[in-house]
């Protein structure tokens, strides 16, 4: 797939019951926050790509958790994404809801050909 390069415009932590009705098949119990990133492609396009995880009370959250299947996967997911864009140095406690305050403007790549933000 091709890539292009993108500017993150948008970045949001919502609640799963704010941006669904209903709970999507599929996602674990302790998914209960989403991560929303927007970004702006260079043709000036819009490319998100969203993060399903559990944010602790004090705003940090685990990217190695004990569970298993998908739940692990989307972790790892999100981990890939933040490690690959440098947006994070180490990966033990990581709090997430201060760190996507100075995400606005961070150069990122969109997948031409479905508006995604890529992740490796």
């Amino acid at each position: 797939m091709d890539r292009v390069g993108a500017v993150i415009q948008d970045v949001e932590i919502a609640s799963v019951g704010e941006i669904f009705s209903r709970r999507p098949r599929g996602l674990r119990i302790n998914e209960t926050e989403a991560l929303v990133v927007r970004a702006m492609t260079d043709d000036g396009r819009i490319a998100a790509r969203t993060f399903y995880l559990c944010l602790k009370p004090d705003g940090t959250v685990d990217l190695d958790t004990i569970a298993s299947g998908r739940s692990r996967a989307r972790r790892r997911r999100l981990a890939s994404f933040l490690k690959y864009y440098g947006l994070i140095s180490r990966d033990e406690r990581y709090n997430l809801r201060e760190a996507v305050k100075g995400w606005h403007g961070k150069q990122v790549e969109a997948m031409r050909d479905c508006d995604l933000i890529f992740v490796p």
